[in-house]
């Protein structure tokens, strides 16, 4: 008699334990709070470097997220300016400017690997021994991870 009653109460605490690690699994971002992180704007020949230590980044209630985040706090600090339309596209970061008349567009590559694109269109550029590929997410949705670079470059299509 006694082992139901302690088997009911183990798989009740069994229960609990699983729904709060549920729960608290949601809130995690996947991106790290401590480190550095690069972002690089290639501009043709011109060439701008960004290091962010990601302790700097607000975090709880921010609304900015993934490389938004990034960009948020290099415009806070006065560092570039940037504008994102409503979809996500990135119209301008710094010197770099998407213009559907000249059919030109911010690409962003990664070197972060869970975001990297897999389609066969992907693209492949390497900025001091480190080799970024075309992102598969937005701007918002990327993770930002320590030591990664997130390279920005105008491309024409």
């Amino acid at each position: 008699m006694k082992t139901k009653k302690y088997a009911k109460i183990i798989t009740a605490i069994l229960l609990v334990s699983l729904l709060a690690l549920t729960l608290f699994a949601c809130f995690d971002s996947g991106n790290d709070s401590e480190g550095t992180m690069t972002l690089v704007l290639l501009n043709g020949d011109d060439t701008k470097e960004y290091v962010v230590d990601m302790s700097k980044l607000p975090s709880g209630n921010s609304q900015s997220t993934g490389l938004v985040a990034i960009l948020d706090y290099l415009q806070d600090d006065g560092q570039l300016t940037y504008s994102i339309d409503n979809g996500g596209l990135l119209n301008q970061v710094g010197d770099l400017e998407g213009n559907n008349n000249k059919h030109t567009f911010i690409s962003i590559y990664t070197s972060v690997t869970k975001d990297i694109s897999v389609a066969e269109w992907a693209q492949t550029v390497t900025y001091k021994d480190v080799k970024c590929t075309s992102s598969a997410r937005g701007a918002s949705e990327m993770s930002i991870l320590a030591d990664c670079v997130i390279i920005l470059s105008l491309e024409t299509w």
